[in-house]
């Protein structure tokens, strides 16, 4: 846990207390420091489905606990902090923050690297993001698409570019064990696994509607548009976390 930051733990798993301006704020700090060399700082974007595999995967909840950031990701904390008595401050779901943070690097002449999706998503993604922020220097990328033996020469790649942000996009929990188990070896500063952000920049999949995205019902927008991947996390995941944070509230000493 980086310095200076209160934090919940819903069913064991740390939430950060951070606002999107203090979140910024820490990530900041991060950059400018004095760079260590093998000491990535991960940042792990945590939704009721990170939960509910960190409850399954003893390596995930380590992960997420000794992170540098845990950023509160989505609607179903939302409910499960008012629960609890532990709101969760601000929705900092990946899709709409990590964009802010590409701001950020841009205004301060940082650097950036782009590791995940197939090559096409990853194509588009960077044509969008160099449309959006002309002045960000990507300094490199791969897809996510490579096996055990491709590693080591990405790991190469990625500290050859001297990229200062890795951005990390291939679902949990493969991207934040990939992060987690490289951190010593990797030399960017800090490290985001985004999920699926790069299907969204690319256009690849639609974002939800405004609307819908204030009103937290963008999981609903994605369950209509992809059934076959979200019916588990609706069907499955919702219905045994929601009872277990209730037990949690009533019963802490045994279930939090």
């Amino acid at each position: 846990m980086y310095k200076g930051v209160e934090s919940s733990y819903f069913l064991g798993v740390r939430i950060d207390k951070h606002t999107s301006d203090t979140a910024l704020a820490n990530i900041q700090n991060i950059l400018d420091e004095k760079p260590e060399t093998g000491n990535i700082a991960p940042v792990y974007f945590v939704n009721v489905h990170s939960i509910f595999l960190a409850l399954q995967h003893h390596s995930l909840m380590e992960q997420l606990n000794y992170s540098a950031l845990t950023l509160a990701d989505g609607s179903g904390l939302h409910w499960a902090g008012k629960l609890l008595g532990e709101p969760v401050v601000e929705n900092l779901n990946g899709t709409d923050f990590t964009p802010k943070v590409l701001n950020l690097a841009e205004k301060n002449g940082k650097s950036v690297y782009l590791l995940g999706a197939k090559e096409s998503v990853l194509n588009r993604t960077i044509s969008n993001i160099e449309q959006q922020f002309p002045s960000l220097k990507i300094a490199g990328f791969h897809h996510g698409y490579f096996n055990a033996e491709d590693e080591a020469g990405i790991i190469e790649d990625i500290n050859r570019s001297e990229a200062d942000i890795l951005l990390v996009g291939m679902g949990s929990p493969i991207q934040e064990d990939w992060i987690w188990r490289n951190k010593e070896k990797l030399k960017a500063r800090i490290g985001f696994a985004v999920g699926g952000l790069f299907d969204f920049l690319s256009g690849e999949f639609p974002r939800a509607p405004l609307w819908m995205r204030r009103s937290g019902l963008e999981w609903l927008y994605r369950f209509f548009n992809d059934p076959s991947s979200k019916w588990k996390r609706i069907f499955v995941e919702i219905p045994i976390f929601l009872p277990l944070i209730i037990l949690a509230h009533f019963l802490p000493k045994r279930i939090s």
